[in-house]
């Protein structure tokens, strides 16, 4: 899904519904030394929403990175990422899929929708403070997200 391009502030865009976890991710963002801005949204029918309406909007509203949970409530991330997909402004947005699940088909139904990266949530607070930081810092960079320790399971032929 994303361009090679410098983003410089970015937009976030975080879909989950696990305070801790936006928590960690604010910090993380806040780490990398990025000034970049997050928009939170903890349920899946607030986010199929936002996706409609960037089409419509202009182009400061929509995100220059997404972080994603695959278990929201309302709809699920595969719906979201289907939408996404549907979007021609958001197409090229990295988007970057952090859940719990570690099931080869969550894995592989993602890859086929376009994400970018596959992670797992970590653990240790540290550690997911260090995930997010390197990832905005590499689409800040470079416009392109680490794809992740799960890039080698690819789509289901």
């Amino acid at each position: 899904m994303s361009p090679d391009h410098r983003v410089d502030p970015p937009a976030v865009l975080v879909i989950e519904n696990n305070p801790g976890d936006v928590h960690l991710m604010r910090e993380g963002l806040e780490k990398s030394g990025v000034d970049g801005t997050i928009t939170v949204i903890t349920d899946g029918e607030t986010a199929l929403d936002y996706v409609s309406q960037c089409e419509a909007s202009d182009s400061e509203a929509v995100p220059d990175l997404v972080f994603l949970d695959l278990n929201l409530p309302k709809a699920n991330g595969r719906t979201i990422l289907e939408a996404i997909n549907r979007e021609p402004q958001l197409r090229s947005v990295p988007v970057i899929v952090c859940s719990s699940s570690k099931s080869p088909d969550d894995i592989r139904e993602t890859a086929e929708l376009g994400v970018d990266g596959y992670h797992i949530k970590p653990v240790d607070p540290n550690e997911y403070i260090s995930l997010v930081r390197t990832i905005v810092e590499s689409v800040s960079d470079s416009g392109q997200a680490p794809p992740g320790e799960y890039s080698t399971i690819g789509p289901v032929e």
